[in-house]
């Protein structure tokens, strides 16, 4: 059976953090000491703390002091989705905690091929880290909505583990099918493994995330042997009408476990708003789902104010849908995949949903 570990903190106060964070690692056994550890953290692209996009750099930083202490090597990375590990880390704030606490650098560029024996159909699985370089993976998502697959933390996080052009491969090859693309986050995340997964949600978002929607103080923080259960934990909690695609794939092939909840003074979260995406999906024949999909599921659009000409958006695109016009930005729907990237990716905010 799995373990959860839930409760309030309204701030990033450091001191308070470690002090949740001590309290809680012990519920699940001696304190890492003296290891070698890789904290993964969601770190989808170069935003500041103040807008909820990435694991904030205290969270980071109170976890990493209690290692340093305890003697472990800690080192930080991810794989953001078109930047540098380094120039998003920077950005981020996280760097700066780095160099005060001189850890190293995890810059996700490797490209290490694992076997997949897992739940998708694909036996290759290429990582831009391997997990066994380290003791532990902790592994320390942001709470936030995703357009695609409704929400992003425990598992979805370690889809960062992929090399960062491979991931817009990944949604071409599953085109848009959430469950096709939950059984390859799912294989991902049994093959990383990590020791614990330790969810960042005193400030999340909610709306059309995970890049663009609303900044909200929950004040959760969520500690977890399982990130599938803490998954389905936090669908509960968010009152969100359950399952997502990845725990209702996990449950039917009997991957979600039971968890018993050590709650240490959860805060109530009330009137999360899901993204309008999520709402358009079908229990049908994956044939008669996908026509219908396309007919029905919400477009990306570009307002063309916003948009400052950049081509992100058309450089992660996976499917070449998008190209950049004479007059603005351009979209082939019927070559578009809704796997919305370029929402996503769009450093602006020019593309909705």
């Amino acid at each position: 059976m799995a373990k959860i570990v839930a409760g309030g903190c309204g701030s990033y106060d450091v001191p308070l953090l470690k002090e949740f964070f001590t309290k809680a690692l012990a519920e699940f056994g001696a304190l890492p000491a003296k290891c070698k550890v890789l904290l993964k953290p969601n770190l989808l692209s170069g935003k500041a703390p103040g807008k909820g996009v990435n694991t904030h750099p205290l969270f980071v930083r109170a976890l990493a002091e209690i290692l340093v202490e305890n003697g472990c090597s800690v080192f930080v990375g991810d794989s953001p989705g078109y930047e540098s590990t380094e120039k998003a880390l920077e950005k981020s704030g996280i760097m700066q905690v780095m160099r005060d606490l001189r850890l190293g650098i995890a810059p996700f560029r490797k490209r290490v091929t694992k076997v997949n024996a897992g739940i998708s159909p694909y036996r290759e699985l290429v990582l831009g880290e391997d997990p066994l370089d380290y003791d532990l993976v902790l592994n320390m998502p942001k709470l936030k909505t995703h357009v695609m697959m409704g929400l992003t933390a425990g598992v979805k996080n370690t889809f960062g583990f992929v090399p960062s052009l491979d991931k817009a491969k990944w949604h071409l090859r599953c085109k848009g099918d959430n469950r096709l693309f939950s059984s390859v986050l799912m294989d991902i995340h049994f093959i990383v493994n990590p020791a614990l997964t330790i969810l960042d949600g005193i400030v999340g978002m909610d709306g059309s995330g995970p890049a663009h929607g609303r900044v909200r103080d929950l004040g959760l923080v969520a500690v977890s042997d399982n990130g599938l259960s803490l998954d389905a934990f936090l669908e509960k909690t968010l009152s969100i009408r359950s399952p997502l695609p990845l725990t209702s794939l996990g449950e039917e092939k009997g991957l979600l476990k039971e968890a018993t909840l050590v709650d240490r003074g959860m805060p109530k979260i009330r009137e999360f708003v899901m993204p309008a995406t999520v709402e358009a999906d079908w229990n049908l024949p994956p044939l008669v789902r996908e026509t219908l999909r396309h007919l029905f599921t919400r477009k990306p659009k570009c307002d063309d104010k916003k948009c400052n000409g950049c081509k992100t958006c058309v450089n992660v695109c996976p499917a070449g849908a998008l190209r950049m016009g004479a007059k603005g930005l351009l979209f082939d729907y019927k070559a578009c995949i809704r796997c919305y990237c370029c929402h996503e990716m769009c450093p602006t905010g020019a593309i909705t949903v």
